[in-house]
């Protein structure tokens, strides 16, 4: 038995490099490469690792039991066919009360059980081994997973930003909890940019403003969730107490993440000062999903519902769902309750059925294409005249609403965006759909066409 224990720590170097591959290495190093991940022996075909908290083995064991225990038995030369993971008592103890102080919020009414805490953080949050990384994202997973694994680095702030759905929140709850798993003394604080505005104004009504900047300033991990919102109006107290936090946690060098619809410079009313701070951090666009991204995510869907997807029904989605993730996942919970509800085998004619109404668009036409052909008619121009450079009478109003309508429904960028009506300057975007969503509040049929437009387009 020594022996084998010397043998495959010996090998365990040689072992990670055979389960690694370029579409994985991110999460080879985050779960398997970290001095905290030991392997102790093998034993009748058992290999045996020890790891530091709960989440590492069930992530261990679910992503790479397979793979490891086919590489170990390959570098060892002996047959290796289940892994298990060893965590420390102390860290056991702990992750089964947090789990115990989660599940009392749901306990039956008049059941007797241990008292909850005043705060289970993080209950619901998405998990960082559950991302699908992809070409799209693999920037931005790869910033995450190199604060996870050294605090300390000097990048700081780090800035992501995208379109909506494509993964910008789960990322920033994955490093939330995976962060508090791995530095369990660590004060990690995830908040949504609304919700600071709106503590911030309570505290100063209420004059508790002390307390707040205790909560705010004091984390080793700070993560605040669609900044863009400070583009709704000018908030200038707001802000300032927003670029004092940031200033004072840099100083103290703890961690800041953020997320964004908008990268730094398309956000309106976000003041230079601002701009300058996040980018002397790392900014980190994330684009639309890739085909494999797509794919990878349709069938992780699939397996949390305990349901296998045939290739053909798989490609029908992935090729008529390719700019956002979160559609992705609402197409395959549409399928799975589609089969339940009706009896149905979920084949690709049940497919086509159960997701009409999400791909509803004239045969071979694009998005872009619909959404200027339905504005343009609202407004009673040409197409051409839309993208034109003639912005007389209604033209103006109209290239606004279209470009508020197609930054709405795709991940393209401001400067995406901008090409198709041949404006060079982002900044020509970012106007247009702030004076759209202006124009919404005071003109209700404006509203609705726009509602309904975005509805359809987002089917496309």
């Amino acid at each position: 038995m020594a022996r084998q224990a010397v043998d495959v720590v010996q090998a365990w170097q040689s072992i990670l490099d055979r389960v690694r591959s370029p579409e994985n290495e991110a999460a080879v190093r985050l779960w398997l490469s970290s001095q905290k991940v030991r392997p102790l022996a093998v034993e009748e075909g058992v290999l045996t690792l020890e790891c530091p908290t709960a989440l590492f083995q069930d992530t261990i064991r679910k992503r790479f039991g397979r793979q490891l225990a086919d590489a170990a038995a390959e570098a060892l030369g002996m047959p290796v066919t289940e892994i298990r993971c060893q965590v420390p008592g102390r860290a056991l103890r702990e992750h089964e009360e947090r789990k115990l102080a989660e599940g009392v919020a749901s306990a039956p009414a008049g059941r007797h059980m241990t008292p909850r805490p005043s705060r289970s953080w993080g209950h619901g949050f998405k998990l960082l081994e559950s991302f699908v990384v992809g070409s799209c994202n693999r920037l931005a997973y790869d910033a995450v997973v190199r604060i996870l694994e050294n605090p300390h680095n000097p990048v700081n702030p780090l800035f992501i930003h995208g379109a909506s759905g494509l993964g910008k929140t789960h990322l920033e709850q994955g490093l939330a909890l995976s962060f508090k798993e791995r530095y369990p003394k660590s004060k990690v604080e995830y908040i949504r940019c609304e919700q600071f505005t709106n503590d911030y104004i309570r505290a100063c009504k209420e004059g508790t403003l002390d307390a707040f900047r205790v909560k705010m300033r004091h984390p080793d991990l700070l993560l605040i969730d669609d900044i863009h919102f400070l583009s709704q109006g000018q908030m200038m107290r707001t802000k300032d107490e927003l670029f004092s936090t940031f200033n004072e946690l840099s100083e103290c060098g703890k961690k800041v993440v953020i997320t964004s619809d908008a990268s730094p410079r398309d956000i309106q009313y976000l003041e230079e000062r601002f701009i300058q701070r996040f980018s002397g951090g790392l900014v980190v666009e994330m684009q639309k999903p890739d085909e494999v991204v797509r794919r990878e995510v349709v069938h992780a869907k699939a397996r949390s519902q305990d349901v296998t997807l045939s290739d053909e029904v798989v490609e029908y989605v992935v090729d008529h769902i390719t700019d956002n993730i979160r559609e992705l996942e609402g197409a395959v919970n549409k399928l799975v309750q589609f089969a339940k509800s009706f009896q149905r085998r979920i084949d690709l004619a049940a497919t086509r059925q159960a997701l009409a109404d999400m791909l509803e668009r004239g045969a071979g036409e694009s998005q872009t294409a619909m959404i200027l052909r339905e504005v343009a008619a609202r407004f009673a121009i040409t197409v051409d005249d839309l993208v034109g450079k003639n912005r007389s009478g209604p033209r103006a109003t109209a290239r606004h609403v279209a470009m508020y309508v197609l930054k709405n429904a795709s991940a393209d960028t401001y400067s995406a965006i901008g090409q198709v009506f041949g404006v060079k300057s982002h900044s020509s975007v970012a106007y247009a759909c702030e004076q759209v969503a202006q124009y919404r509040t005071s003109d209700a049929q404006l509203d609705k066409f726009i509602a309904d437009l975005l509805l359809r387009a987002r089917r496309s």
